[in-house]
C-alpha cells in the first residue's frame, strides 16, 4: 500500500506523518506499508509518471505552481482508483471539488482525532477495493490474477479476449458473455459486443462512441445506447453517495 502526502508546509507535512505513524499500528493489513511525504503537485505526477501510483493520496488544495485540484484533475485522467483526501483551510474550496471525486476532506488544523477517523476510513476503502481480484489463464503465463480495478476494458477479438489494463494487455480463450457475468457484479458495462468496460474509466458518453480517461474512444452500439446510458448515470448518481 502506497499513502502520499503533499503540502508545501513541511511543519504541517511532518504532523501528518506523524500521525499516520501512530495510526499504522492499528490498520489489518499484513503487506508492506510505503509512506512518502511530498511538497508540490509536480512531485507527485512525476512519480506516477514513473508508474509509480498511490493508493492513498492527502493533497493541499493552496500549492504553486500547480494546485491541489489541478493536481487531482491530471492523476483523475489515468487513475480513477486513488483515494484522495483534500486537505484546506478554506471550507469554500470543498464545493468546488467534486468532480475529482474526493474521498474526503480535511479542514486546517486538523487533529489526531479526525486525522485518524479520516485515515482509518480510507485504509478501510483501500483494502476493501484491493481485495476483489480477476482471475483468467493464459497459454503462456498460466492462471493470473489482478485487481479488478486496474482493468479498463475487455476487448472480443474472435475467440480471444484483449484484457486492457492500466499498464498491460494480456490475450486468453473465452467468451465475451462468459467475461460479463463474472464482472457485471463489479459494475462493468457491455457497450457493444465486442467491449465491456469498467465505468471508472469512463470520461463520456454519446450514442456512438464513448470516451475514456485517457483519450481513447471505444464504440457504443446503437441497440444498447440507452441501457448503457441509464445503467452509466445511475453508476455515477451511487459513487457521488460513496
Amino acid at each position: 500500500m502506497r499513502i502520499g502526502f503533499c503540502d508545501d508546509d513541511q511543519a504541517f507535512l511532518d504532523l501528518l506523518a506523524l500521525y499516520c505513524k501512530e495510526c499504522l499500528p492499528y490498520i489489518e493489513y499484513d503487506g508492506q506499508v510505503d509512506v512518502e511525504c511530498l511538497s508540490s503537485g509536480e512531485a507527485i505526477l512525476e512519480s506516477y509518471r514513473k508508474n509509480k501510483p498511490y493508493d492513498i493520496l492527502f493533497l493541499d488544495l493552496k500549492m504553486k505552481p500547480i494546485n491541489g485540484f489541478e493536481t487531482a484533475r491530471q492523476i483523475r485522467m489515468f487513475d480513477n482508483q486513488v483515494i484522495i483526501i483534500f486537505v484546506t483551510s478554506l471550507t469554500d474550496y470543498v464545493l468546488k471539488s467534486f468532480e475529482y471525486k474526493p474521498f474526503w476532506y480535511l479542514i486546517k488544523p486538523v487533529t489526531q482525532n479526525h486525522f485518524r477517523n479520516v485515515f482509518m476510513k480510507a485504509v478501510a476503502e483501500c483494502l476493501s477495493a484491493n481485495r476483489a481480484e480477476y482471475a483468467f489463464r493464459t497459454k503462456a503465463e498460466g492462471v493470473m490474477k489482478l485487481n479488478i480495478g486496474s482493468i479498463i476494458y475487455l476487448e472480443s477479438q474472435s475467440r480471444r479476449i484483449r484484457l486492457h489494463t492500466v499498464d498491460n494487455d494480456y490475450y486468453f480463450y473465452s467468451g465475451m458473455t462468459e467475461e460479463e457475468e463474472k464482472l457485471s457484479k463489479y459494475d462493468f458495462i457491455r457497450v457493444h459486443k465486442s467491449y465491456l468496460v469498467n465505468p471508472q474509466y469512463i470520461k463520456q458518453i454519446n450514442r456512438t462512441w464513448l470516451l475514456l480517461n485517457d483519450g481513447e474512444r471505444l464504440p457504443v452500439s446503437e441497440r444498447r445506447y440507452k441501457a448503457v446510458f441509464d445503467f452509466f448515470t445511475d453508476y455515477m448518481a451511487r459513487s457521488s453517495l460513496r
